[in-house]
């Protein structure tokens, strides 16, 4: 029992991040002026993504449903403009902080619940809780619009 409880906490533990949101963050990708130093990813359909970030290029992507983008194209001022937004869930930027509190990227999006986790060898996994854009639940646990 004691080696399945140590493997569960050892499977938990890692060192988490933070965001903080900053409105100059959003009018920087409002206005295609975000830090030029960062590598770029978006996370959603390719014309409705629902996170853009940006991190030090230090870091690695620790997850493949991740789309990297150049800040200097059209599709990223296309993918900027389109950020899903809906009733109750409105556009912010934040600035990525790492678990010491230090500023490591730039944050876009209207989900208001992301998961930062910093591992090992510069590993990063961003993981936005999304689950709430697929609709209620039947009485099966089947999201009704899930495809």
């Amino acid at each position: 029992m004691g080696i399945i409880i140590l493997t569960l906490v050892a499977g938990c533990s890692g060192k988490y991040g933070s965001y903080k949101r900053d409105t100059g963050v959003k009018q920087a990708f409002e206005t295609n002026q975000v830090p030029t130093e960062y590598k770029y990813f978006y996370y959603g359909f390719d014309t409705r993504p629902y996170v853009i970030f940006g991190i030090e290029p230090k870091y690695e992507m620790n997850s493949k449903m991740w789309k990297e983008v150049s800040a200097d194209t059209s599709e990223f001022k296309n993918i900027t403009r389109w950020v899903w937004e809906d009733y109750g869930y409105y556009k912010f930027g934040a600035d990525i902080l790492d678990p010491n509190g230090n500023k490591v990227g730039v944050l876009y999006t209207a989900i208001r619940e992301t998961t930062l986790k910093f591992g090992d060898n510069n590993q990063i996994s961003v993981i936005p809780n999304s689950p709430f854009l697929w609709g209620p639940v039947d009485k099966g646990g089947v999201s009704v619009r899930s495809p």
